[in-house]
């Protein structure tokens, strides 16, 4: 009888799972799948599938840093450059260039490389062809991107990222409610059409010219159109004359840099400061999620104001970000399907309606409406501009917020909802204001002027040194200017406000309108209050009661002995 070694098994053939593979898995183990079975899928060991357990975390922040797309991407391991900042860099410059529409070669991102390594005192570094193409890969981009033909938007990329995205929700188990896009924009917020006999008016006046007033404006909703965040302003001035006694009681939150633009600190400082707490408050309060429950996912695209996905996480890491594809923005980011568009129709609305003098002057009376008109778009401030851009965003649609993600998450094209917002509606306002010689190609480019301003500026390459590095410093303490004229109009005095104040509850009492005759009470207390500030005002001695009159005579004889 001879004696045999025992058989031994098979050794298990070693798997390496890509970055997509694993979370897949991290998917399942959240489904509470088996570990068995998932050893069984995909091949591999318990050790494995424990590994990937421990590092959920790591390779989530990871896909979402270097968006790895589903399908095209062999990625298997989390490899970092061996210099982020750098990697950062070019990364942000190269995503800046994109989303001009230019195509970029990939000798232009070796030498942009190259440039940047100097500015970040980065020494002995070399934009080989073995950089580019690990450059590449780890950021996805193909060499169809690189070298292609100049395009609007990247069609190719959307595909992708929209499977790539409804994975995530999936492994992640993110509400509709718990998805967000924020975007920037400019804004025009006191111009009228050149036609315009304010705008003519203007022009002849000296001085600076209130139809360059802009500032930039930030919306940001989830996909069920439930939650709409508070939006933010961007002027020039840290604390405008007119809203300076109220900075904390604003419909919306305020900020400030030299050309009112976003910037990476403001955008930072936002996030962690004002749009963390609302959505953690909104799950909490509103959708009764449990505190240690609260998550969220921020799309955003990447844009120079933008700092990278690890700045825009929460503290509990619960609340992050991440980037929608380069040049994409017009295809799929939903802010961009509708939902700034009607907030600056709404409030350029509102503004006329605020300024217009549409009364009709009597027969054989000059028709001032114009100068009138200017005059009330003098008086309009930045205060009326806040509150009209907040109420504006409140007026926007539930439909139109809904609409707004169909084409990101499920391909669907929308019909915008314009409804007495068309160009022939705003028409019909100015020539009910007096401003006959307005025609639709004057309100269809006054409504479009501030149309490609983005919110933010290009970022030269110093600047973009300066944002991945963290060294970019605020210089919005030392422009303190108002964005309101340089005249400042004197206040009306107490008693012409009470008189005035007369005559509109007397309206509102003869007002069979129920909306109109809510506000009879709060006007009387108005009323009220004013009549106490008059007498209060008039209880005050004038400082020359404080001095003994003397004559001209004990004047004289005072030197007398």
């Amino acid at each position: 009888m001879s004696l045999s070694k025992p058989s031994q098994g098979k050794k298990r053939k070693h798997m390496s799972l890509s970055l997509n593979d694993k979370l897949c898995v991290i998917e399942k183990l959240v489904k509470g799948a088996s570990v068995s079975s998932i050893c069984a899928q995909y091949g591999i060991a318990k050790q494995t599938v424990s590994d990937i357990r421990k590092k959920k975390d790591d390779i989530r922040k990871f896909v979402l840093k270097l968006n790895v797309e589903k399908e095209s991407s062999v990625v298997k391991r989390m490899r970092l450059p061996l210099d982020q900042s750098l990697d950062d860099a070019v990364y942000k410059w190269f995503c800046q260039l994109r989303s001009t529409g230019l195509a970029v070669r990939g000798v232009e991102i070796q030498a942009a490389a190259d440039r940047l390594a100097k500015q970040l005192n980065i020494n002995n570094f070399k934009a080989s062809s073995g950089w580019l193409f690990r450059f590449g890969r780890r950021h996805n981009i193909t060499n169809k991107k690189i070298c292609g033909e100049s395009l609007s938007a990247d069609n190719e990329a959307v595909e992708p990222f929209r499977k790539k995205l409804n994975d995530i929700l999936k492994a992640e188990n993110i509400l509709p409610s718990q998805l967000y896009n924020y975007d920037e924009t400019g804004l025009y917020w006191r111009a009228l059409p050149d036609s315009t006999q304010a705008s003519k008016a203007d022009k002849n006046t000296p001085g600076r010219k209130i139809s360059k007033d802009r500032v930039s404006a930030l919306l940001c909703a989830n996909a069920d159109g439930s939650h709409m965040l508070k939006p933010v302003i961007v002027g020039k001035s840290k604390q405008p004359r007119a809203i300076k006694n109220i900075m904390d009681s604003l419909p919306i939150h305020y900020y400030n840099s030299k050309s009112a633009w976003f910037t990476s600190d403001i955008t930072i400082d936002w996030f962690h400061k004002k749009a963390v707490p609302e959505i953690r408050k909104y799950q909490t309060e509103i959708l009764k999620i449990p505190d240690n429950k609260v998550k969220a996912l921020v799309l955003l695209d990447n844009c120079p104001a933008h700092p990278q996905v690890e700045q825009l996480t929460s503290d509990d890491k619960k609340i992050t970000c991440m980037f929608l594809p380069a040049n994409t923005t017009s295809l799929i980011q939903p802010m961009d399907q509708g939902v700034i568009y009607t907030a600056k129709r709404l409030y350029k609305k509102k503004l006329l309606n605020e300024i217009l003098e549409v009364e009709e002057p009597a027969t054989g009376e000059e028709d001032r409406r114009g100068y009138k008109t200017l005059q009330n778009l003098k008086d309009y401030n930045i205060r009326s501009m806040i509150y009209n851009f907040a109420s504006a965003v409140s007026d926007i649609k539930h439909s139109t917020l809904i609409n707004s993600w169909k084409k990101l998450l499920i391909n669907e094209d929308i019909e915008l909802d314009t409804a007495e917002l068309e160009t022939e509606d705003f028409l019909n306002i100015f020539h009910q204001g007096g401003e006959n010689s307005a025609t639709l190609e004057d309100i269809e480019l006054w409504l479009e002027a501030d149309e490609c301003d983005l919110g933010y500026h290009i970022l030269t390459e110093e600047e973009i040194v300066e944002s991945v590095t963290a060294a970019e410093s605020s210089e919005t303490d030392e422009y303190d200017q108002d964005e309101a004229d340089d005249n400042v109009n004197p206040k009306p005095k107490l008693g012409e406000i009470k008189d005035h104040l007369n005559i509109v509850i007397k309206y509102v009492e003869d007002n069979n309108n129920e909306n109109i005759s809510a506000y009879y009470e709060h006007l009387r207390h108005l009323r009220e209050l004013i009549i106490k500030e008059i007498n209060v005002k008039e209880r005050q001695p004038k400082i020359s009661s404080f001095f003994k009159s003397v004559s001209v005579s004990s004047v004289n004889n005072e030197g007398e002995p």
